[in-house]
């Protein structure tokens, strides 16, 4: 029984350094990219990829231009982008999810649409999807 109790307080000890250095190496990253781009932008994608019932809405970014980039943490679960000042072409995906009745789960995506940004040094935007109009809204965080 001892044994079963120091495995599994093994394995949470290991969980807690492995996810403590997962932060450690991504704060650096993000310090290393802000250092050589002190003029950089962020961008946040307005989301919901986690909900009780299972509504969820994702926003990705899959390209900016033309190349992937790496996906930042802005503030508790916001996910965000940095953007470099001057005109970027965003490629945006958006796919809904949501309990089926036939089917375990209904997964709705829309095809990629490309758009074109101008990004102001030092700002913060947000960006969503509009169900309505379909298109993207990207506008500044006051």
């Amino acid at each position: 029984m001892t044994q079963y109790i120091l495995i599994v307080g093994g394995l949470i000890l290991f969980s807690f350094i492995y996810q403590g250095i997962a932060i450690y190496m991504h704060s650096m990253s993000k310090k290393k990219y802000e250092e050589a781009n002190p003029e950089a932008s962020i961008m946040i994608l307005k989301d919901r990829p986690f909900h009780l019932l299972g509504f969820t809405n994702t926003l990705t970014c899959l390209s900016i231009n033309g190349e992937p980039k790496e996906q930042i943490m802005t503030g508790y679960g916001q996910r965000g982008h940095y953007l470099l000042p001057g005109k970027n072409i965003l490629e945006l995906q958006y796919e809904t999810q949501r309990p089926g009745i036939l089917h375990k789960w209904v997964r709705t995506t829309y095809d990629p649409q490309k758009i074109e940004v101008n990004v102001e040094p030092k700002k913060k935007y947000s960006i969503e999807y509009d169900k309505n109009q379909g298109e993207f809204l990207f506008k500044e965080i006051v």
